[in-house]
């Protein structure tokens, strides 16, 4: 086969898997669907997601000031968390879709932060929208990853969209051309909002938001609840829709407040102005902690637009994460509340 031939029958495949992901499909569809393009995207740029170290030149993860910088294969695996994909695209779908209704007379401008090697929050929606609709500029602290993306860009001729490759970091990236955003998507964090700096990058990137503009997600909550921690169950199946496990582990739990929630306007509050990098949260009161349960447990719900949400378990990015045990120095005195922000972001509690 001609190389012509074959890079006509790769833009053809990205075409019909990219618009079917930007539809309505059941989970075992999402699961076929987000697999072919994984299949496709790793053939064309020998990037796989795979969840081992690669090579001495992009190690596994890299501590920085802000948190944890995953590699391009980790970063490439995360596109295999089937609904967190599906759902990305569809709300950012939904979310262009809602700008462009307001008449705007220019192209939407979006800065993607993190694209990973496959920058695929975004790729299929070029299927959707013409490049006189949408212009993506690619952040990526790694230069792989860029390279990545360029090749798959070229080979489905998607060079319209896209106007800028800049390797950086995302926490002191600033627009040379002084460019304010319709859209700014980050996708780097981890449940709980611990290890990735999702919010030391959202917090410096919101400034170059248009006054009309969005973040995607629109908002990360994660809550705080107390736990029957050894009747708790585990989904069958990771990452997969499972409302039974769900509806299930409600009955073992109350929750006691939310946390945090992380959107354009509350976000500005996240400065590290303290010599410890932390910002306090909430205090809980000990008669909020009652002895019928035995663990703390933080729930993450991702709203990534509107009514588009991960809930618990949906995602590697709201798994239920486990605190601390509820003992009874803890029910006796109480507890307070802090996000960490250093090289290890994290809720902690004293």
């Amino acid at each position: 086969m001609s190389i012509s031939k074959e890079l006509s029958n790769h833009q053809t495949a990205f075409e019909l898997l990219s618009k079917k992901l930007t539809g309505a499909l059941s989970t075992p569809e999402v699961v076929d669907t987000v697999n072919q393009l994984h299949n496709l995207y790793s053939k064309l740029t020998n990037i796989e997601g795979v969840l081992a170290p690669s090579d001495e030149e992009e190690i596994f993860e890299e501590l920085s000031e802000n948190g944890t910088r995953v590699n391009p294969y980790m970063a490439a695996y995360c596109f295999l968390d089937y609904l967190r994909s599906y759902k990305f695209t569809i709300g950012i779908k939904k979310l262009i879709n809602e700008k462009l209704g307001q008449d705007h007379q220019q192209p939407l401008l979006i800065l993607y932060a993190g694209t990973g090697p496959y920058a695929s929050l975004i790729l299929p929606l070029t299927t959707l929208f013409s490049a006189d609709q949408i212009q993506v500029t690619l952040l990526d602290i790694h230069q792989s990853s860029l390279h990545a993306v360029s090749k798959l860009i070229t080979a489905f001729n998607l060079q319209a969209y896209f106007n800028g490759f800049i390797k950086a970091d995302a926490t002191l990236f600033t627009p040379t051309n002084n460019d304010f955003y319709d859209i700014i998507i980050s996708e780097t964090m981890d449940k709980a909002l611990r290890k990735e700096p999702q919010v030391a990058i959202f917090h410096h990137l919101h400034q170059f938001l248009k006054p009309d503009g969005a973040l995607i997600p629109q908002e990360i909550r994660v809550d705080l609840y107390q736990s029957k921690w050894g009747e708790e169950k585990n989904p069958a199946f990771e990452y997969f829709l499972d409302t039974e496990t769900r509806a299930y582990n409600a009955t073992v739990r109350e929750k006691i407040t939310n946390l945090i929630a992380i959107n354009k306007h509350s976000v500005t509050k996240f400065e590290r102005t303290t010599a410890d990098r932390r910002i306090f949260l909430k205090t809980i009161d000990a008669k909020d902690l009652k002895a019928a349960y035995t663990a703390l447990l933080l729930i993450t719900e991702v709203q990534i637009y509107k009514d588009i949400v991960l809930l618990e378990d949906d995602s590697i990015l709201t798994e239920k994460d486990y605190l601390t045990p509820l003992n009874e120095q803890i029910r006796q005195s109480g507890l307070s509340f802090y996000y960490k922000m250093d090289n290890d972001p994290r809720i902690i509690c004293t």
